[in-house]
């Protein structure tokens, strides 16, 4: 099952650091669970001064604004470390080099979570298996992505389901001034 965000969608320009649907993951417990990715250039630090195996409390996401919704407390595992250098292995993007910047995979539970520096969509699953994750091994698959993913992900996905979070490119955020008009469904007609 994939969880499709189509408001923290990096390729529209949002932060990438939303946290309801890594919230609602925990809250359900669910296992074999991942969250592509969250952007976090605060966390990611902690968790390679701690080293891979090191467990340390996070507050994971939203550094970016409080639109993005709330951090997450998580007592993490630092399972991998990287540098965020990478290469698409398509079928988007095949053989160009990516990079995510400083990366950092961790675990809470059965909860798995790549958090990145560098803001980009999950064009393949390349990135995630290079750090030893591999969502085809994953019940429950969150991605900050409206349709670029599909392009990796469709062929083996079991349902594709697109999700909102609370994000800058949320629609209750948008606030509209000197319209000169009404506009539905703004405003009552």
């Amino acid at each position: 099952m994939i969880f499709a965000d189509r408001n923290d969608n990096t390729g529209e320009g949002a932060p990438g650091d939303s946290t309801s649907m890594l919230q609602a993951f925990i809250e359900a417990g669910l296992e074999d669970a991942c969250i592509l990715y969250v952007v976090d250039p605060e966390a990611v630090p902690q968790c390679q001064i701690a080293g891979v195996g090191a467990k340390l409390p996070l507050e994971v996401g939203t550094k970016s604004t409080p639109l993005q919704g709330q951090a997450v407390h998580m007592l993490a595992e630092v399972i991998a470390l990287s540098n965020g250098h990478f290469r698409y292995d398509g079928p988007m993007f095949s053989g160009l080099a990516g990079n995510m910047g400083l990366s950092a995979y961790i675990k809470q539970d059965g909860i798995h979570v790549l958090l990145v520096t560098q803001r980009e969509q999950p064009f393949d699953t390349t990135f995630s298996q290079i750090l030893g994750l591999d969502p085809r091994q994953m019940r429950y698959i969150g991605v900050k992505s409206t349709a670029h993913f599909r392009a990796g992900f469709e062929s083996w996905a079991g349902a594709i389901c697109v999700v909102s979070e609370p994000s800058v490119h949320a629609t209750e955020n948008l606030t509209f001034h000197r319209l000169g008009r009404k506009v539905y469904p703004f405003d009552d007609i």
